[in-house]
């Protein structure tokens, strides 16, 4: 008797992984065709916000037109175990991707840079560092200057500046190239330009001979004013060692860099802007002036922390910006008659 049952069960199982082949081969050519790119077309900018999910990042793909599927995204990095490694950033990603180039993309992190690149130059005091800003379209040099007040700063040398000194922040905001994103607020710029100088200046003050005879804000100060003084950098040891010499012999410093500061506008000075009655005015006052005239760079700085042992009093500026030394006013006197030749 011949076994119908036996051949219908046979029949039916045939069908049935016919079907399930079927449908595993539409699903994987489906599957390719959502991994294959979307075709030509203008590259788009996407942002990635921080704590995004997968899925939440395939969906905004697939709105902007660059994966056929959020979906598909997804699944595709969960497979490769890659969910926790998307990184966020505005990416610059085109249609003409496939969706693993895609996602290799945003797990390694390859994100545009729309930063603002910032030099700020040695010896500029904290109107000209935000006018810089302004310049750069940063924010205006207002908005810097209210951050400067308004801006809590978790550093211990600040402990070092007394009471009632102009703008506390001058001489502490260190000049170096710096990267923002466009929307930075002052008081962040305010913050990482003083951290940067508390990672470099305060152990260099721990270390300098100088550090238990002065504060760390005289010698800021002095440093400033080496930063105003100095056009060749070998001069400025040299131009600190002949400073200290006068602060000991209780000399007036007499630097003309201290009355620029007060005139705010660079400019050839009077005799009567010697007589500005102000404590910064070296000219009258003996001693350092309350606080920097500017902020200065680390040579600058470096060279106040650990001046050059000499015995030169006086200096006068030639017109290479170089300096002529001596050791009394007589040759003092003779060294600005040639300066001026």
């Amino acid at each position: 008797m011949p076994d119908f049952f036996g051949r219908d069960r046979v029949l039916w199982m045939v069908l049935g992984a016919f079907v399930v082949s079927l449908i595993l081969g539409l699903t994987s050519v489906y599957f390719v065709y959502l991994y294959l790119p979307l075709g030509n077309g203008e590259n788009v900018l996407v942002t990635i916000t921080p704590g995004s999910t997968v899925l939440v990042i395939g969906r905004k793909l697939q709105s902007e037109g660059i994966v056929r599927s959020g979906a598909a995204f997804a699944l595709f990095v969960r497979l490769r175990g890659q969910e926790a490694k998307l990184q966020a950033g505005t990416y610059d990603l085109s249609p003409s991707l496939s969706l693993g180039e895609v996602a290799e993309t945003i797990i390694n992190g390859d994100v545009i840079d729309s930063s603002i690149r910032v030099t700020i130059p040695e010896g500029l005091t904290l109107p000209g560092i935000g006018l810089l800003f302004e310049k750069q379209g940063l924010f205006t040099q207002g908005e810097f200057l209210q951050a400067l007040q308004e801006v809590d700063l978790p550093f211990a040398y600040l402990e070092s500046i007394p009471p009632g000194v102009h703008n506390r922040l001058e001489g502490y905001l260190f000049p170096d190239t710096y990267q923002f994103p466009p929307d930075v607020h002052p008081k962040q710029v305010v913050r990482i330009m003083a951290a940067r100088f508390n990672e470099l200046v305060p152990p260099m003050f721990a270390s300098s001979p100088l550090s238990h005879r002065y504060t760390l804000h005289q010698l800021v100060t002095m440093a400033s004013i080496v930063e105003k003084e100095a056009v060749k950098q070998a001069e400025r040891p040299i131009i600190a060692g002949v400073f200290f010499n006068r602060l000991h012999r209780n000399m007036r410093l007499e630097s003309c860099a201290t009355i620029q500061f007060l005139l705010g506008t660079p400019r050839p000075l009077l005799y009567a802007d010697l007589e500005i009655v102000s404590p910064y005015n070296t000219y009258r006052h003996l001693g350092l002036p309350p606080g920097p005239i500017a902020n200065p760079g680390l040579a600058s700085i470096a060279a106040a922390l650990n001046p050059s042992e000499t015995r030169y009093l006086f200096f006068v500026a030639e017109s290479d910006g170089s300096h002529i030394f001596s050791l009394t006013y007589e040759q003092h006197l003779a060294a600005i008659r040639q300066a001026r030749r």
